[in-house]
């Protein structure tokens, strides 16, 4: 179902019957995401009177998300009707269940099997809106755009959801911030299967064509270089709060990453009003080279309010890089694995965000300005396999048509 045919503004893509409420539904669901890690932290904390404990059930949450491609390849196959509500209701079973536990005293066993299964059940909102924007805008100019607003949204909710988890722990126990996220995944949930923009569900003969290797090898390069610039970002988190501390002022960390969040929504905002269809490897080469720079800038020239300014302008960057990736898997993906590969462009930033941290927390030690170090070398080392995969993939496309 096609909903919109203009190339015109991002407010004709809005226009389309039902567009903006499920886009606005989606972005709710979305921000149970952003609200549920600090809460489940201080829930599991609370309890148990370990943080060591809360960290090790929130590194098993966070780990469970790599089982999104499964999820997606479910939707792909039986429809977003069938397998979001499911997946909802196991999340907020989960979450519910996270209410009780906290109440009393629980073996850790019980808080890790929690956070495993509660990251296990996730239902994967973001793709599956996605899904629907291919439905709602035709590829080209109009589908960029899609992937724009998309990423715009996205990264506001990186803004918007530590705020609303601090105020649940302002105002009340952690363990409220865990329905607060179980209602807003069911409002996400419930717009999305409303929809009209109802992706095709099977294997059709689109979805049966193949690439050489298949998809998973037509985007091993993209995912590995989304890695390196996952990791690169984590970094710069890292660096940040290494900043901040070494200034005796770790409340300015939170006004940095503020900055680096604007930069990233402005970006994606310039993406969507002049991106234009070029080579995705050498787009994304460019892209992951401003992110290297401003971040090289950081590591040599210091200091919170410097950091701002250059990672604001650094983070411009940000949003196009996952509008140019999931750009890239539309164009070299049968349309009926779509919602699966593209999700992971968000494994490869996850998994790749988590090996930032850890490396990062390693050399922070050595200095505030390693951390940055460490960020503009991985991401020129994106940049690089950015450049090598485009080459790749550009030498298998010419193949296949002759």
């Amino acid at each position: 179902m096609s909903g919109v045919t203009d190339a015109g503004s991002t407010r004709l893509l809005l226009a389309g019957p039902a567009v903006a409420r499920t886009f606005a539904c989606a972005l709710l669901g979305r921000l149970a995401y952003g609200v549920l890690p600090l809460c489940f932290l201080f829930t599991v904390r609370d309890a148990t009177g370990s943080l060591a404990l809360a960290a090790s059930a929130s590194a098993l949450l966070g780990l469970a998300t790599l089982a999104m491609p499964v999820h997606a390849r479910l939707i792909d196959r039986l429809g977003q009707q069938r397998v979001l509500p499911v997946a909802a209701a196991c999340w907020s079973a989960c979450l519910v269940a996270g209410v009780v536990l906290a109440q009393g005293e629980h073996p850790p066993a019980a808080w890790l099997a929690l956070a495993f299964l509660t990251g296990l059940s996730g239902p994967v909102l973001g793709p599956s809106m996605r899904a629907q924007w291919r439905e709602i805008a035709p590829e080209g100019p109009q589908r960029r755009r899609a992937y724009a607003l998309d990423a715009i949204g996205e990264e506001s909710l990186y803004l918007v959801g530590p705020i609303v988890a601090g105020l649940v722990l302002a105002t009340g126990p952690a363990w409220a911030g865990l329905l607060v996220a179980a209602t807003l995944v069911w409002c996400g949930t419930l717009g999305l299967v409303g929809s009209p923009y109802r992706p095709a569900v099977g294997v059709t003969g689109a979805g049966r064509e193949r690439s050489r290797g298949g998809p998973a090898a037509a985007l091993g390069g993209l995912v590995a270089a989304l890695a390196l610039f996952g990791a690169g970002s984590a970094a710069v988190f890292v660096g940040i709060a290494a900043l901040a501390d070494r200034a005796g002022r770790p409340g300015l960390a939170g006004l940095v990453e503020a900055a680096l969040a604007v930069g990233a929504v402005t970006g994606g905002l310039l993406w969507a009003r002049h991106g234009r269809n070029r080579p995705a490897g050498a787009v994304l080469a460019l892209l992951l080279v401003v992110l290297a720079l401003a971040q090289g800038v950081v590591a040599l020239a210091g200091g919170l309010l410097v950091a701002a300014l250059v990672l604001a302008v650094g983070g411009l960057a940000t949003s196009p890089v996952f509008v140019v990736a999931y750009a890239a898997v539309d164009e070299r993906v049968p349309t009926a694995r779509r919602t699966e590969m593209s999700t992971w462009v968000n494994v490869g930033v996850n998994g790749g965000s988590a090996l930032g941290t850890a490396l990062a927390g390693l050399v922070a030690g050595g200095g505030a300005a390693l951390p940055f170090a460490l960020a503009a070398g991985l991401s020129a080392g994106a940049a690089g396999v950015a450049v090598a995969w485009g080459r790749m993939s550009g030498t298998v496309h010419a193949e296949e048509a002759s």
